[in-house]
């Protein structure tokens, strides 16, 4: 039984050999060519990409013969493996990402068009039957069946389990974007899928889970002969059509260990095998977040560039990071042997956080992360007052009748928010709006203050214009200060455009109702209802009170 998966591991690693130089002058000739940055990528010169075709011959080559080849199969009697019919949706999915993969190797696509095409060969996956149904971890089993959708009011037989179709769709694109993200240094990414998927080949083997592992076994055959071009200096790289197969290929053997075969494992052992690429997507996970960054943000703050950092060259830091892939995988092949969830558990999480922890700590990341995180506390709670008194001054301003009210409402905002500045003006487009300065009772302005000034539209052909000013010691971040002040006067030029066509529109029902009046018949300036505006002059009418409005 060992010399049938030494044979598919050896078909798996010459057919990956042999067809690496002929990937390399593909890659060559289509343009995916990798070119350094000085930024992320951290190789030197101009290197091919595309080496996920070369790492697919080589799983097709082993799998395939196990299918085609007669003895082959005799002499493997009660080695089991993948039939025709399961074979088919992953050899489907497989040329779906390979596609992805080469058009984003040679063209670049977007996160969202890479998403998409992730999405459409887990689809591809869980249409031919390789879904999660339940979870079973930490001795608890979650069936996963229920709520289901019925698909026969569509026209189509049976029902759609939504949860089982989410958490397939979680664990597949999962997968394959936590092996995208740690492909960043020569023989990084296949030399820790190797070790990974050699492991889940003797835990499928331990299990009597003999298809699983023949598949596992392919995988590192090919990602072993891989390797002997991508060690540094790499004449190749995985790019992202190797990095998603190899995450679509391990997420599918991460699946039929623990859903079938007479000793079925938990999912929780996969987890573990795979936790130095999960423990580094967390990372940039949670560290972009706390700098408020998009999840698709590139940085040089993943685990290789920390220890490239550290001095370490290329070569050294790779084997570093074998070593403690290496002892994940020991940690999930004692957790099998000993049956024990709870021991890998601990041993796992206890080895990753120490790991991370050192690292981190060396480069100051691990103060650099604090700080950032104070700073994410102290901005939310900022965001949040900001948030209710501009929505508070913005309802308040939806009631006001008169344009003083309105003005005032705004002045009383821009006192709370911290403004120590504040003149509104409002003039026609023929005559701008004066932007200097209300006089404050002090010594001298400081010239150091954040200041902003914005104008926006009135209506009825005037611009409202604001300017502001914060002192040093303001309790708010000046963007966000500037941020509601402009959500203020954009409801205070709302309500004077409200106002004004209330008016006109007063105007015009009483003329109708008291018809034309001579001179003597019309109401003087100073006869006119209270509340109602002047007409605009062509010069700049100012909507604040003759004082210098105070800080409040």
């Amino acid at each position: 039984m060992i010399s049938v998966y030494l044979t598919i591991f050896a078909f798996a690693m010459m057919g990956c050999v042999l067809a690496t130089p002929l990937v390399t002058w593909i890659a060559t000739h289509v343009g995916a060519i990798d070119r350094p940055d000085h930024f992320r990528r951290i190789h030197q010169g101009a290197i091919p990409r595309l080496g996920g075709l070369a790492l697919a011959i080589g799983v097709a080559t082993a799998t395939l013969w196990t299918h085609l080849d007669e003895s082959l199969r005799l002499r493997a009697v009660g080695v089991g493996t993948f039939a025709w019919n399961d074979l088919l949706p992953v050899l489907i999915a497989a040329l779906v990402i390979l596609v992805v993969g080469f058009v984003d190797d040679t063209r670049s696509l977007g996160p969202r068009m890479k998403l998409c095409g992730q999405a459409l060969a887990v689809l591809t996956l869980y249409l031919g039957g390789i879904r999660i149904q339940s979870i079973e971890v930490l001795s608890l089993n979650i069936n996963l069946g229920f709520p289901a959708v019925p698909l026969r009011l569509l026209g189509f037989p049976g029902d759609l389990p939504l949860p089982s179709l989410l958490v397939t769709l979680f664990w597949f694109l999962g997968c394959m974007n936590v092996w995208n993200l740690i492909d960043g240094m020569d023989g990084l990414a296949s030399g820790v899928g190797l070790l990974v998927s050699g492991t889940l080949t003797l835990v499928a083997m331990h299990n009597e889970n003999f298809g699983v592992a023949v598949l596992s076994v392919a995988l590192a055959g090919s990602l072993a002969g891989f390797l002997l071009y991508n060690w540094h200096p790499a004449c190749i790289f995985l790019g992202d059509s190797g990095s998603m197969l190899i995450g679509l290929l391990i997420g599918v053997i991460g699946v039929r260990g623990s859903m079938e075969g007479p000793s079925a494992i938990s999912i929780l052992f996969p987890l573990l095998a795979m936790g130095l690429p999960i423990s580094d997507t967390a990372m940039a996970i949670f560290r972009r977040w706390l700098r408020n960054l998009p999840l698709s943000a590139a940085d040089r703050r993943h685990v290789h560039h920390l220890l490239i950092g550290l001095g370490l060259n290329p070569r050294q830091a790779a084997l570093m990071l074998y070593c403690f892939s290496g002892f994940l995988c020991g940690v999930v092949m004692l957790g099998v042997a000993l049956r024990n969830e709870y021991l890998t558990l601990v041993l796992g999480i206890s080895g990753c956080l120490a790991f991370l922890l050192v690292v981190t700590s060396r480069r100051d990341e691990l103060a650099n992360l604090y700080d950032d995180f104070q700073d994410r506390l102290a901005r939310g709670r900022q965001e949040r007052q900001a948030a209710q008194l501009t929505w508070e001054g913005i309802q308040r301003i939806e009631l006001c009748t008169t344009a003083t009210a309105a003005r005032e409402i705004v002045y009383q905002a821009a006192g709370a928010l911290g403004c120590e500045l504040v003149r509104i003006t409002c003039g026609g487009p023929d005559s701008p709006a004066p932007t200097e300065w209300d006089e404050q009772p002090m010594a001298s302005p400081a010239v150091s203050w954040p200041a902003a000034i914005f104008r926006l539209s009135g209506g009825q052909s005037r611009w409202i214009t604001v300017s502001l000013g914060l002192p040093a010691d303001a309790p708010l971040a000046a963007d966000i200060v500037f941020r509601s002040m402009h959500r203020l006067v954009g409801a205070l030029a709302a309500r004077l455009e409200w106002l004004q066509v209330a008016e006109s529109a007063g105007s015009r029902l009483e003329a109708a109702m008291t018809g034309p009046a001579g001179p003597q018949d019309r109401p003087a300036a100073a006869e006119r209802p209270a509340g109602r505006s002047t007409p605009a002059r062509s010069g700049a009418e100012p909507l604040t009170s003759p004082g210098p409005p105070a800080r409040r």
